[in-house]
């Protein structure tokens, strides 16, 4: 919990640094009848769970995994802050009775930020794209807090974690890969709006995404 609310602060503080210069618009996507494991693609302005995905019921129905603690959330309206606020970077599943829209007036503006997403416990997190684009998973980058290297050599030399992620295709209903080219996966492009399965081998990394790797 400690480090989402850390999460927390430092979006906030970058929604108010930028506020001055970014505009706010309207962002969102669809969410399909099903299972959706899904993102967002900027920084909200109102992060509870019940204004971003406005119009769709997220009582019982979204959850999110707090990787420091291994453990599973799902919204309860009577008890919304143990779920928290939906925030960049992380992924969440959504069950949806039918396909519909959603909407939120947020900050996209990180399009052009480099972007650290915290895998702070061995075992499984759920992250989310953070830009409105694609991106390289060959891309991204990993520390320990005293190296960084490259995601290659993080899988595959380190052994600190899985070269392959895992998505959920909300429109088939379908699980895939996302890995390394020379892997071939499924995929090797995180896609906007997606959440993907992490699976780390040590306690404490962190994935750096930056923007100029970004793909239209």
């Amino acid at each position: 919990m400690k480090l989402r609310v850390l999460l927390l602060v430092l979006l906030a503080v970058v929604a108010s640094m930028t506020s001055s210069s970014a505009s706010v618009t309207t962002l969102g996507g669809t969410a399909y009848a099903g299972w959706n494991m899904i993102a967002l693609d900027g920084v909200p302005i109102d992060p509870a769970p019940t204004s971003v995905f406005s119009g769709i019921t997220v009582d019982g129905m979204l959850i999110r995994w707090d990787g420091a603690s291994q453990s599973q959330y799902t919204y309860d309206m009577w008890a919304p802050d143990i779920f928290g606020n939906v925030l960049l970077s992380e992924g969440y599943w959504l069950l949806c009775e039918s396909t519909l829209p959603y909407s939120y007036q947020g900050l996209n503006d990180t399009d052009a930020m480099d972007i650290w997403i915290s895998l702070p416990k061995a075992g499984w997190t759920m992250i989310g794209t953070p830009f409105s684009k694609q991106f390289p998973w060959e891309s991204t980058k990993v520390t320990d807090g005293n190296v960084t290297v490259s995601m290659a050599v993080a899988a595959k030399t380190n052994n600190w974690l899985s070269a392959f992620a895992f998505w959920w295709e909300a429109e088939t209903q379908s699980q895939y890969d996302l890995g390394l080219p020379e892997d071939w996966p499924f995929t090797d492009k995180m896609q906007p709006k997606h959440g993907y399965w992490v699976n780390s081998y040590v306690d404490k990394l962190a994935l750096i995404l930056e923007s100029e790797y970004t793909i239209p």
